[in-house]
C-alpha cells in the first residue's frame, strides 16, 4: 500500500496547483525530488538540472554553457548581433538530441544566429513521464528568466527570441510566456506537441494562440504522441498529420515515434529549401478527413522557418 500511495502522490503533484507542490516539497524533500528513480523539480530557478548551451557559428562544436545564477558566464561579446533561436527537446532528450541535431546545423548553414538549447535531461528520463510532465513548468520558469537577464542588459531585444520546441518540448515554449517579465514573445513554435497528459490540460500549461504574437504548429503523428487539436495561429498537418512517407517501413523503432520525430526533421529542411513544405488553408482537419475541404492556390501557406507571421 505504501509504493502506491507514492505514485499516487507522483500523479496528483502534476494536476495540482505549484504552491501545494512547493509544499509538499519543503515538508519532504528526500522524497520529492527522488520517487522511484523519477526527479521532481523545485519550482524555483536557476536549477541545476536544466542547462543552457549557446551555439554561434564560430562555436557550434565548443558551445558555452550560460549559468543563470553567475553573471560572467552571460556576456555580451559572446553572442552575435543576429536572431535567438531557443530550442527546446523533449522526453528522453537532452541538448545534442531532436530537434537540436536537425536544426542547429540547418540554421548556421542560412545565416547567423545564436542558438540556446536547453537541456533539462534529468529531469525527462524514461520512464519518468508522469514527472517530466510536472517539471515543464520551472523548465519553462528559467528560460524565461534567462530570455529576462538578455534582454534586461540590451543583449537583445525580445522581438528577437523564437523559441522552438519538439513534444514536450512543444509546450514548455508556450509556457515561458507565463514567467516572463519583459513583455510577450514574437513567435513561438510548437513541433509535434506531446499529448499525453494534455488533451484536457488548461490553456496555460500548454501550447496555445496566446502564448506569442504569432504560434505555428506543425503537426505529424497527431493520431498517436502529438496532438490532434489545432493550438496555433496556424496549424500545418503534415500529410494529413498522421502518416509520414516512409514510416511504415520503420519496423524497428516503437509506434508512433517515426510519425513524431519527422516534424523537427520538416522544419529543419523548411530553413534552407528552395521549394518549400505548401499547405492550403482548411477550417478544421476533420473538415479536411471527410473531404471537404479543396485545395485554394489564393490560400496557400509555407510551413517552418519562413511562414508568414500574419
Amino acid at each position: 500500500m505504501l509504493v502506491r500511495s507514492e505514485f499516487l502522490v507522483t500523479i496528483v503533484c502534476i494536476s495540482v496547483s505549484i504552491s501545494q507542490c512547493q509544499d509538499n516539497e519543503a515538508a519532504t524533500t528526500e522524497m520529492s525530488r527522488t520517487i522511484f528513480g523519477c526527479k521532481l523539480a523545485p519550482q524555483q530557478c536557476p536549477s541545476p538540472d536544466i542547462t543552457f548551451w549557446l551555439y554561434t557559428r564560430s562555436t557550434q562544436t565548443t558551445p558555452r554553457v550560460l549559468n543563470l545564477s553567475d553573471s560572467e558566464t552571460i556576456k555580451s561579446e559572446w553572442f552575435e548581433d543576429a536572431p535567438f533561436v531557443i530550442l527546446v527537446h523533449g522526453y528522453t532528450g537532452d541538448h545534442d538530441y531532436a530537434p537540436n541535431t536537425q536544426i542547429r546545423p540547418a540554421l548556421f548553414q542560412y545565416g547567423e544566429f545564436n542558438v540556446l538549447s536547453v537541456d533539462y535531461e534529468p529531469l525527462a528520463r524514461s520512464p519518468c513521464y508522469f514527472s517530466a510532465v510536472r517539471n515543464l513548468k520551472v523548465v519553462a520558469n528559467c528560460t524565461a528568466q534567462l530570455i529576462d537577464q538578455l534582454v534586461k542588459r540590451d543583449i537583445a531585444p525580445l522581438k528577437s527570441f523564437h523559441p522552438i520546441g519538439f513534444s514536450l518540448g512543444g509546450h514548455v515554449v508556450g509556457m515561458i510566456g507565463n514567467f516572463l517579465q519583459s513583455g510577450q514573445l514574437s513567435r513561438v513554435t510548437s513541433l509535434d506537441p506531446a499529448k499525453p497528459l494534455f488533451m484536457t490540460a488548461p490553456a496555460e500549461d500548454r501550447i496555445g494562440p496566446e502564448d506569442a504574437d504569432f504560434v505555428d504548429v506543425i503537426h505529424t503523428d497527431a493520431l498517436e504522441r502529438g496532438l490532434l487539436m489545432p493550438t496555433g495561429h496556424v496549424d500545418f498537418y503534415m500529410n494529413g498529420g498522421f502518416a509520414q512517407p516512409g514510416c511504415e517501413a520503420e519496423r524497428e523503432m516503437s509506434y508512433g515515434s517515426c510519425n513524431h520525430a519527422r516534424a523537427p526533421i520538416y522544419f529543419a529542411e523548411s530553413i534552407n529549401s528552395e521549394t518549400g513544405f505548401w499547405g492550403y488553408k482548411c477550417p478544421h482537419w476533420y473538415a479536411y478527413a471527410i473531404g471537404l475541404c479543396r485545395r485554394d492556390n489564393n490560400q496557400l501557406a509555407i510551413m517552418g522557418m519562413h511562414t508568414p507571421q500574419e
